[in-house]
C-alpha cells in the first residue's frame, strides 16, 4: 500500500511544492541583487542623464521581485495541495486497512439500538453516530436533530462498533464477547 496511487500524487505534490520553493528562493535573490544599483537610498532623479538607464533597471527589479513572489506563492498553494494529497492517502488506506482485515460482513445481528458505531461517510471521511434503529439492509443513526436529520448507513459502510466500552472492527471479534 506504501505505492498506492494517492500515496504516489502526494510525493509527486511535495516535489513540485520543494522545487517551486527553491526557485522562488533564487528568483528573489536574483530580484534582490537588481536592487544592487539602489541599495544606497539614491533615488530616481528625473532630467538626469541616468533616468531612463535607472527607471529601466528599477522596473527589472520590481519584475523580477513580482516573479519571486508569485512563484512563492504557487509553491504554497502547492505544499497545501501536496499536505491534503497525503492526508487523504492516509484516511483511505487506512479504511482499507480496517475492511481488508474482516473475515465476514456485518450484519443486522451484529448491531443494537444504543451501539457507538463508526461509519465511512464519503471515501475517505469518517464519523461516529449512535444506533438509533437497526433495519434489515442499513442502520438509522442518530444525527442529533431530532430525527429530521438522523442518517441512514449501509452495513459495508460501518467500521468499527463499540459496545459497553468494547470496540471491534472485524464482526467475528463480537461472536465471542
Amino acid at each position: 500500500m506504501a505505492d498506492s496511487p494517492e500515496r504516489r500524487k502526494a510525493e509527486h505534490l511535495q516535489q513540485r511544492a520543494d522545487k517551486l520553493k527553491q526557485t522562488a528562493e533564487q528568483q528573489s535573490e536574483r530580484a534582490f541583487s537588481m536592487y544592487g544599483r539602489f541599495a544606497g537610498g539614491q533615488p530616481l532623479l528625473p532630467g538626469h542623464h541616468s533616468y531612463r538607464s535607472a527607471r529601466r533597471a528599477k522596473t527589472r527589479a520590481d519584475a523580477a521581485s513580482d516573479r519571486a513572489i508569485d512563484t512563492y506563492k504557487a509553491a504554497q498553494r502547492a505544499e497545501r495541495e501536496a499536505k491534503w494529497a497525503k492526508a487523504h492517502a492516509d484516511a483511505k488506506e487506512e479504511i482499507t486497512t480496517i475492511t481488508s482485515t474482516r473475515t465476514r460482513p456485518w450484519e443486522p445481528s451484529d448491531f443494537r439500538v444504543g451501539d457507538i458505531v463508526t461509519v465511512r461517510t464519503f471515501e475517505t471521511h469518517q464519523d461516529t453516530y449512535r444506533v438509533k434503529q437497526v433495519n434489515k439492509k442499513t442502520l438509522t443513526l442518530d444525527g442529533g436533530g431530532g430525527g429530521w436529520d438522523d442518517p441512514k448507513r449501509e452495513y459495508d459502510r460501518v467500521l468499527s462498533r463499540t459496545r459497553d466500552g468494547h470496540t471491534i472492527t472485524n464482526p467475528t471479534d463480537g461472536e465471542t464477547a
